[in-house]
């Protein structure tokens, strides 16, 4: 059976489940939706193809299509 677990290490980590908090694609920050919507340099291509530059949440969570695109890229 597949988890059902939140894939960012952020929650992994508080789980148990990994060893680091870090951000898989640049182990820069802890590894949380924010930070990988909005600041991790290690996926900047993937996110400005889809997202453009967003500058807050509610923005990059505005556009649903480039976020489901997005996200399913990192996965």
């Amino acid at each position: 059976m597949a988890s059902r677990h939140c894939q960012l290490n952020k929650h992994l980590f508080i789980l148990g489940i990994t060893d680091s908090p870090l951000c898989r694609a640049c182990m820069e920050a802890d590894e949380t939706p924010t930070y990988v919507l909005l600041r991790c340099r290690g996926v900047a291509e993937q996110r400005a193809a889809y997202l453009g530059s967003p500058a807050s949440l509610p923005e990059a969570l505005g556009d649903l299509g480039g976020l489901l695109s997005f996200w399913s890229e990192l996965v």
